[in-house]
């Protein structure tokens, strides 16, 4: 099914959120964050007016000024000016032109709503709060639950319409694996049972899990405040952040995708060899097949495994297994030493895709930044001086470092180097290299775009950027400038690196061209239009999982999809024929509309929109 985001009438498809007669009518071109803005954070309206694409041409014109009026008596709290974005310029991006409505001195909580009184129409209502994120963060988290594998989704963990059995979990399946090698050998079965589908298709992949089970991890490391023990999955009540709950989840899995190879190597990916799919997903019977160890696997897994140790050794509750973690993650380690050849040969074809659909391959400079966070890992877990000594004579061989690579597509390693170069026994020459390396761009990659108001929707990308994927690339982006904050690059301007960061944020949020939350059916935590179908294979075209809005279920909430891609490949405009940020369209089809190219999730691009809005919501004490 297909649904349009937008449409050129100048009103909302939902018309007024007041349907007593007489209520002032919403108009959707006035952008907003639409779960709402915590106190501190800058309040900025995008009004938009489309020249080029699919929602052109836009009839609304903005009066001079606006009213913020609280939503219980309509009394008025601020009023300003609309500016005119850039002179009145096209914003090629997006093909819109547009204003800016700044409403950021409003600190006072409360909901209220933006009156263009010259037009007597209204924004969208308005949060403003410190907790206006909350149970945001909580549905984002939720979903690596219902991606969960091998386990059952049943109440009271969830709500009856996203309830099934466990899937794959049957003769053939994940606790009796064949090798992708032998599939008529019963010799080679093995149990790699657990663990995340990575995607929309159901598959599991080692490499493709490292960014995801980092980045969370990292996400703990920064705000352990937010997160607790009561989100209601299985785990809840046993006295563990949930968060970490989810995490091991996938790291056990990993353990198990380690003791198959019987070496201290692991797997590279479990699946399905065909795209047969069915719905629900414990109804699939289709065998399950493994692809054996492979050098990029057993890297991932010793960068994973040892960013585990770290950061499960601060909780008593899980001492024990941070010890079983910092094993593992040497035993990988010298794995990797012996079949890298003291990492100078890498495995870099061993998935010929023959389990689909996604090639877990690496290159070999992928390789060693995963061989370099796992020696930074190692090192500060161990003090031990081999690690240190790696480091040192591999720095140099990171992309951040050889080609000057500190954006978005490398956060990864860009974060791990500026944490080694912070640890107190680290070689300072190599530190300093390090630092001096990062603060040369850290501008460029951050800021200076947001200084020059660059994006008429304040959350710059480069037009390649709008790829596959490429709401990941953008809560990355945020990110970056969280990290000058973090490491102390640039004292004195942390609230411009803060105000540039929540501009990624609030585009996903809504403050975009498309006038949509970037995550799945988020009607019930404050959206207005959020996103209705993804590419998943539970909630697939047609299934009583289909659409938000018209099917009997709908999608869980929660689910940061793909995002805008020009370079789509399918047959339909749109995606196809936008300008960049409208490269999009809410629905789920398969071949040959391929709509994995554009709406798809994946738990590495959830586990990026989590760090950044984790890292942005104000602190509170648990």
């Amino acid at each position: 099914m297909i649904a349009i985001a937008g449409c050129a009438t100048g009103l909302s498809a939902t018309g007024s959120a007041d349907s007593r007669p007489g209520a002032t009518p919403i108009v959707e071109w006035i952008r907003i964050d639409q779960f709402g803005y915590p106190i501190d954070a800058p309040k900025v309206a995008v009004v938009s007016l489309p020249v080029i694409g699919f929602n052109a041409p836009g009839t609304y014109a903005p009066g001079d000024r606006f009213e913020l009026r609280r939503v219980s008596d309509h009394r008025l709290v601020w009023s300003g000016t609309a500016d005119r974005w850039n002179y009145g310029q096209l914003h090629a991006q997006s093909g819109d032109r547009g204003w800016w409505i700044d409403f950021s001195e409003v600190q006072q909580p409360g909901t209220y709503y933006l009156l263009d009184a010259a037009n007597n129409v209204r924004s969208y209502d308005i949060r403003i709060g410190d907790d206006v994120y909350d149970d945001v963060l909580v549905a984002a988290v939720r979903t690596f639950f219902y991606q969960r594998l091998n386990a059952a989704k049943a109440p009271p963990y969830v709500d009856p319409a996203w309830a099934d059995d466990p899937a794959y979990d049957g003769p053939g399946q994940d606790r009796e694996a064949r090798s992708r090698y032998a599939k008529d050998d019963p010799s080679t079965a093995r149990d790699v049972h657990g663990g995340w589908m990575d995607a929309g298709d159901p598959n599991k992949y080692t490499t493709f899990a490292e960014s995801a089970v980092i980045g969370l991890l990292r996400t703990w490391e920064a705000r352990p405040d937010l997160f607790g023990d009561d989100t209601g999955i299985p785990e809840s009540g046993n006295g563990v952040p949930d968060l970490l709950d989810e995490v091991r989840f996938q790291l056990e899995f990993l353990g198990r995708m380690q003791d198959a190879t019987g070496t201290g190597g692991l797997f590279l990916k479990v699946g399905v060899d065909n795209h047969d799919a069915v719905t629900p997903l414990s109804l699939d019977r289709r065998p399950r097949f493994y692809v054996p160890e492979c050098t990029s696997a057993t890297l991932s897994g010793a960068a994973m495994f040892a960013k585990a140790a770290i950061v499960y050794a601060e909780l008593e509750q899980t001492r024990g297994f941070a010890d079983e973690m910092l094993v593992r993650a040497i035993h990988a380690w010298d794995r990797a030493v012996v079949t890298t050849r003291d990492f100078t040969l890498f495995g870099t074809d061993c998935d010929d895709q023959d389990i689909t659909s996604g090639d877990a391959d690496r290159s070999v400079v992928e390789q060693v930044e995963s061989a370099l966070q796992a020696a930074i890992f190692l090192f500060e877990a161990t003090g031990a001086v081999r690690f240190r000594d790696f480091i040192d004579a591999r720095f140099a061989d990171s992309r951040p470092i050889w080609n000057a690579q500190w954006g978005p597509y490398t956060r990864g390693i860009v974060v791990a180097l500026l944490r080694y170069a912070g640890l107190p026994h680290a070689t300072r020459d190599v530190a300093e290299r390090i630092l001096t390396g990062r603060s040369r761009s850290m501008r460029a990659a951050t800021i200076d775009a947001a200084d020059a108001g660059t994006d008429l929707y304040r959350a710059h990308l480069d037009s390649n950027a709008h790829h596959w994927g490429s709401n990941s690339i953008r809560s990355h982006a945020g990110s970056l400038a969280l990290d000058v904050i973090a490491h102390r690059l640039d004292p004195g301007h942390d609230d411009r690196y803060r105000d540039a960061a929540y501009g990624y944020l609030m585009w996903l949020h809504g403050t975009n061209p498309l006038g949509l939350v970037m995550l799945s059916n988020m009607y019930d935590y404050g959206a207005a239009s959020s996103v209705n179908e993804f590419y998943h294979t539970w909630f697939a075209d047609g299934s009583p999982w289909d659409n938000a809005r018209t099917s009997r279920f709908g999608p869980p909430p929660g689910y940061l999809v793909g995002g805008p891609n020009r370079g789509y490949t399918g047959p339909l405009s749109p995606p196809a024929g936008q300008p960049p940020q409208k490269s999009y369209l809410d629905w789920n089809a398969g071949w040959p509309e391929n709509s994995w190219e554009i709406t798809e999730n994946a738990i590495y691009y959830q586990a990026a929109y989590i760090e950044l809005l984790a890292r942005l919501m104000p602190r509170r004490d648990r």
